[in-house]
């Protein structure tokens, strides 16, 4: 019999359209049903796969997290072995701090999401949702709050790698910026400037940096372009502002 999964009503053959609320009908009960059944098997799937692409993708991101502090450590003689490709330099105490703040804001949001979603479960929050939406719903809440609470996880276990380099790093750089204001002084840099009287004081100061710069490279195994360059405005300030 023609039947309605809306309003769950059978109608005599011949109806076509459910006279409660208007909606095709569907040819039994039994088709319904198989074909509500058939959608929820969908929907499921489609959770499961998505669950797994968030949790690949969590992955990939912690393991490259993982690998860059690995690098970072990977000789405890060579702090700065890959050079910084923004040309930016960003010590290590800012990335820990960084990786601290990031990690809290995760916990935060995982928390949070985590919550919300186990009182929508249980009944308590009752979103105005039904059947495979309020599923999916549910589920993508749950997700994105498991995956954040991981990348939190990641975040924290990074910024404890990272965190026994900070001391050494700072340790490099004052030795360094002070073995350069004991070896040269604003004149010697000055007198290292070829042509300086004539030069803007424009041209002056990027003759001063420049020079800086090649004192540093020549007299120390420096390969981080943008180290240099933070350890160059630091000492140009010492000497020249």
């Amino acid at each position: 019999m023609p039947y309605c999964p809306k309003c769950d009503m059978e109608f005599v053959e011949g109806i076509t359209v459910c006279s409660d609320c208007g909606s095709p009908l569907m040819e039994s009960e039994e088709v319904a049903k198989a074909a509500k059944k058939k959608e929820e098997e969908e929907a499921k799937a489609l959770l499961i796969e998505q669950y797994r692409t968030q949790m690949e993708t969590m992955q990939a991101a912690g393991d490259q997290m993982e690998n860059s502090t690995d690098e970072d450590s990977e000789n405890d003689n060579t702090l700065f072995k890959q050079p910084v490709r923004s040309g930016v330099y960003v010590n290590k105490k800012q990335k820990y701090e960084d990786l601290k703040s990031s990690a809290s804001a995760f916990i935060i949001v995982g928390t949070i999401l985590l919550a919300a979603s186990l009182l929508c479960w249980i009944g308590i929050i009752n979103i105005p949702m039904a059947g495979i939406t309020k599923l999916i719903f549910q589920s993508a809440l749950t997700i994105m709050g498991v995956f954040s609470i991981l990348v939190a996880i990641n975040s924290t276990k990074s910024a404890k790698k990272l965190a026994p380099q900070i001391d050494e790093e700072q340790n490099t750089t004052k030795n360094l910026i002070q073995w350069f204001l004991d070896s040269y002084d604003g004149a010697a840099i000055d007198q290292a400037v070829e042509g300086a009287e004539d030069l803007s004081p424009e041209e002056l100061s990027l003759k001063r940096f420049q020079i800086i710069q090649d004192f540093l490279v020549t007299h120390h195994d420096l390969p981080d372009p943008a180290y240099v360059d933070a350890l160059s405005e630091e000492i140009y300030g010492n000497l020249f502002d």
